[in-house]
């Protein structure tokens, strides 16, 4: 996984070169990890792709797991200037695709059980919501509010269940929400 990661971040800097667009994003929360760095391109002004790697620590209720993600933002360009250099930007939205690698969970099937009898466990597609403020071209820091792929499934079908017993329409149930720095080169 790893590797992958690295062969990335020499593809991005053969083909962009620094200073065209490179970006790099620290990450706390969200499902993407306790920490969680990445290294992406910024195409026009509102699309962001990016791949980075993640740490979950161990705690009393699981073991430790790290994380690969591939991920899309499109940066709205709405922007509510707040003081000089500073602004607000209030629609950003992606997705995420993140690997994990942990004992418990799966890429392809374990042997023990029929084809097609689970999904891979260890693969999958976050949801994001980015408030962010902006300092000059270069910085950006944001909360990110992110929604798992089952999450989102289990809220569509069961909407009584998390009202009942969350608040926010429920959606605390679901969401997680973390914060971030990106800088563009």
């Amino acid at each position: 996984m790893k590797r992958i990661f690295i062969l990335l971040i020499l593809i991005t800097h053969t083909q962009f070169g620094w200073g065209n667009g490179v970006y790099v994003e620290g990450q706390s929360g969200a499902q993407m990890g306790l920490a969680h760095v990445a290294l992406g391109y910024q195409w026009s002004q509102n699309h962001y792709l990016g791949a980075g790697l993640g740490y979950v620590p161990d705690r009393s209720d699981h073991e430790e797991m790290s994380l690969m993600s591939f991920s899309y933002l499109y940066s709205g360009s709405t922007r509510w200037t707040i003081a000089d250099g500073w602004a607000i930007k209030p629609f950003n939205f992606g997705t995420s695709l993140i690997i994990a690698s942990h004992s418990d969970l799966f890429v392809s099937l374990p042997e023990q059980y029929p084809d097609e009898y689970y999904t891979p466990t260890a693969v999958r597609l976050l949801f994001h919501y980015q408030l962010a403020v902006t300092y000059g071209q270069q910085w950006d820091a944001y909360v990110d509010f992110s929604i798992l792929d089952v999450g989102l499934a289990s809220y569509i079908r069961e909407p009584e269940f998390f009202n009942r017993h969350y608040d926010y329409l429920g959606l605390e149930g679901v969401t997680h929400w973390g914060v971030g720095v990106r800088y563009r080169f």
